[in-house]
Parts: structure tokens; sequence; C-alpha cells
């Protein structure tokens, strides 16, 4: 038993919860859930992100996004289900010439390409929407990959697809609130899950958040049918 724990925890399968050392983090832009990073988001490994499209995941992630302008590292989306709006990313004060599109044929061409970008050490960031199942090797690859080039790896997909765990070192769900999103931590490399939290986002998007009704706007009562 002991050497298959030590297996395990040779392959990043698992981890003991007296372990002290955590990899080193920056903030994410938003106190709440930087408080339940207990710092904010690693400098390397793989992110997983779960919700639906457009719920706020790439508002979750500018904050970090902008950091690659200091660092004049490129930022690249593999994979996007639409566009990706030049015009939100220059507004965030994103350098367009530092961004990459790509849209591969399949998911075994993203995965190969999102290694080849962890690994050049020129990524600040890749971010990779899979709309398949993924496999242990895969997330494994990204990983080492991602220690290799010193960038972060972000999985964003509608939810999960395979019967068994993968080893992200971090996986959040996603859900819409009226004040920006709901936060839940599924798990997380050096820490522990978390019940479902909110991240208000008023301030940085005041118009794709709800805004408090008038004190003196009655609404008018709903009226059931049938």
């Amino acid at each position: 038993m002991t050497n298959l724990i030590e297996l395990l925890q040779h392959q990043h399968l698992v981890w003991q919860g007296s372990a002290q050392v955590a990899p080193k983090a920056t903030t994410t832009g938003f106190t709440e859930l930087d408080e339940h990073l207990a710092g904010g988001f690693h400098t390397t490994g793989v992110t997983e992100i779960q919700s639906e499209s457009g719920v706020g995941e790439l508002r979750l992630l500018m904050p970090v996004l902008v950091e690659a302008k200091v660092q004049q590292r490129l930022i690249v989306f593999i994979a996007p289900q639409g566009l990706i709006s030049a015009q939100a990313l220059a507004a965030q004060g994103i350098e367009l010439d530092k961004v990459l599109t790509i849209y591969p044929k399949d998911q075994q061409q993203a995965l190969w390409t999102a290694e080849q970008c962890l690994r050049s050490g020129a990524c600040h960031s890749v971010l990779m929407w899979s709309y398949q199942a993924l496999e242990i090797h895969h997330v494994k690859r990204l990983q080492v990959a991602s220690e290799t080039g010193n960038c972060r790896q972000f999985i964003l997909r509608e939810g999960k697809a395979e019967s068994l765990s993968l080893p992200f070192d971090l996986s959040l769900s996603l859900q819409t609130h009226a004040k920006g999103v709901t936060v839940k931590i599924n798990k997380r490399k050096c820490g522990w899950p978390s019940e479902a939290f909110h991240i208000n986002m008023v301030d940085r998007w005041p118009s794709l958040t709800q805004q408090a009704l008038p004190d003196n706007l009655i609404p008018f009562p709903q009226v059931q049918t049938g």
C-alpha cells in the first residue's frame, strides 16, 4: 500500500493534506477568488473551467491575461467557440500583436498546439476550449509543458465528460450571477474544494451586470396564467 501511495504522489495524482509547499501564485484580480485560492492562480499548471459559454469565463481570466503586457509574452486562444473580440481585449489594455487565435481541425491537433505553445517559453497563458473527453495523459503532458515553458494552461469546457478524475491543478465550475459569476472549486492542488461563492464584477463591467433598481421603482406583479 505504501508503495502505491508513493507512486501516486510521484505522478501528482494525490497530495497530502499536511503538505505545506504550494506553487507560486499571483492574484486573480478578484479578492473573493484570491481568498479561496490562498493567493491566486498558480503561475504554471493546468486549470479547468467548467461553464456554459458566455457566463463570464473570459471576464474572470481577464485580469490575469493583462499581466502578459508587463511580461511581453503571448496570449494564445485555441479552438474558441466563437470569435475573440479584439475590441474587448484592447479595452482591457491587452496588446493585440501579442495575441494568437488558432482554430485546429480537431481536439488532437488542439492538444498538440497547446503543448507546443506551453513548452515554447514565449507564452504567458494558453486558453484551450475542449469539446471532447480528455484522458489523464493529455493533462499530464500539458502540465509538463507548462512547467517547462513557465506558462499557465486554462482548459474551458461546458462540463465533465469523463468517468474518471483528471489530475488538474485546479478545477472551477462557473454559473451566472446578477452581479458577476458564481464559482465553485471542485479540486485544488495543495488545497481543498469549496462551496459556491460569488464574485462581484460590477465595478469592472457594470454594463454586463444587473444594476440595483431605483427606490422609487415599483415592479409589476407577476400574473400566472393557465
